[in-house]
């Protein structure tokens, strides 16, 4: 199999308006390799989905080639990013909708979205492929809720025909995180639901269901793209799978709280501490099959270029290029520490995380056997 005949899978992490440009940066790399039009299947979380929203948006509702992703897309998003801060936006309209305060923020938050970045169309606006599944967490099952141009739903509840679902609203649903945004509440009624393969309707419990951030359940987005179990393998369509984590993961020590406020902060530290728990085993799996059967990537925010190629079979000039050339372990801590939130960042920022991720993803490449070679 040629490198370019290999179909590639993305699973993209959530982590704010931090993963939204890590994630940028990862893709400018498989610009530079011209593998944009490889891309079969993209699974994104959270700020992830944002990222992808975002280019569909600056590229005329199509899948952007190589080129165009470099020349156009990439110039533009950043001019975007810059410009707008969708996390004030969206607070702003929270204070004059003060009954929302306490509630659900994520329709704010895709009108916001709409309104700073321009982010609108349907799952029927977009090409089939690449694939894309926008993750969220169904509240009432504890399932994974997937949105894609084909169909959108879990196993639990059922499916429904999505072309006619806003982007923005999927991609608000798949950013919803506790205690900053909130769920999305989906009226049921507005759809015909089936079960998957069947073509007899079936009739739902429940008038509304309720999506959180599709990181509660699974912040990585793996299992769009990865069968997990026997070794992994790719999903059906994809023969090379590259995982970005853009997730800062649990502070290594936080105090217990006293107030009040600083309580409800206690519970977002125990589901940040499950949510980077799960992540590790799904993260140690997957590298043990990327190692295994050489049909993947695993790209990790924070690692340096020494980290990443310190025991690594490489050519030596290699190793010293990158080592020479990328960020130092200093600045890569900075960008995994980068706040999780979506508030602009300033343009140094931006730089600093932007770069991290292509720097990431050269490196991983580099250092790890593989068939994309």
């Amino acid at each position: 199999m040629g490198k370019k005949d290999v179909k590639i899978g993305v699973a993209l992490s959530g982590g704010g308006i931090r993963a939204t440009i890590f994630h940028l940066g990862l893709f400018k790399w498989l610009a530079e390799n011209e593998l944009m039009e490889n891309i079969k299947h993209i699974s994104s979380v959270s700020g992830a989905s944002i990222a992808i929203g975002l280019i569909y948006t600056y590229n005329n509702m199509k899948w952007p080639t190589s080129r165009e992703y470099l020349e156009e897309v990439l110039p533009n998003l950043k001019t975007a990013i810059l410009k707008e801060d969708v996390q004030n936006k969206t607070l702003i309209t929270s204070l004059k909708k003060p009954w929302k305060l306490f509630g659900s923020k994520s329709n704010i938050l895709a009108e916001a979205m709409e309104k700073c970045w321009k982010i609108k169309g349907t799952f029927g606006e977009l090409p089939a492929y690449p694939a894309w599944s926008v993750n969220c967490t169904t509240f009432e099952t504890g399932k994974n809720f997937r949105f894609s141009q084909k169909f959108s739903g879990d196993y639990k509840i059922g499916y429904f025909d999505s072309k006619d679902f806003p982007l923005v609203n999927a991609i608000a649903s798949s950013a919803g995180f506790p205690f900053l945004v909130g769920m999305y509440k989906l009226d049921t009624r507005k759809y015909n639901w089936y079960d998957y393969g069947s073509k007899d309707k079936k009739n739902l419990e429940h008038d509304h269901i309720h999506l959180w951030d599709g990181g509660v359940y699974d912040n990585l987005g793996l299992e769009a793209i990865y069968k997990m179990g026997n070794g992994g393998a790719c999903r059906k369509g994809v023969d090379f799978c590259i995982v970005s984590n853009a997730s800062a993961g649990s502070a290594e020590f936080t105090e217990s709280g006293r107030s009040i406020l600083e309580k409800l902060g206690d519970t977002k530290r125990l589901l940040d501490i499950a949510m980077d728990q799960i992540g590790a085993l799904r993260s140690r799996e997957y590298m043990a099959f990327v190692t295994e059967k050489k049909a993947g990537m695993y790209v990790q925010i924070g690692n340096s270029a020494e980290k990443i190629t310190s025991g690594a079979k490489l050519d030596e000039k290699i190793k010293q290029e990158l080592l020479k050339e990328c960020l130092k372990e200093e600045d890569c801590v900075k960008v995994k520490t980068y706040k999780t939130t979506l508030n602009k960042p300033n343009e140094r920022d931006y730089n600093l995380i932007l770069r991290h991720g292509y720097e990431n993803a050269k490196c991983v490449y580099y250092s790890y056997d593989s068939i994309l070679k």
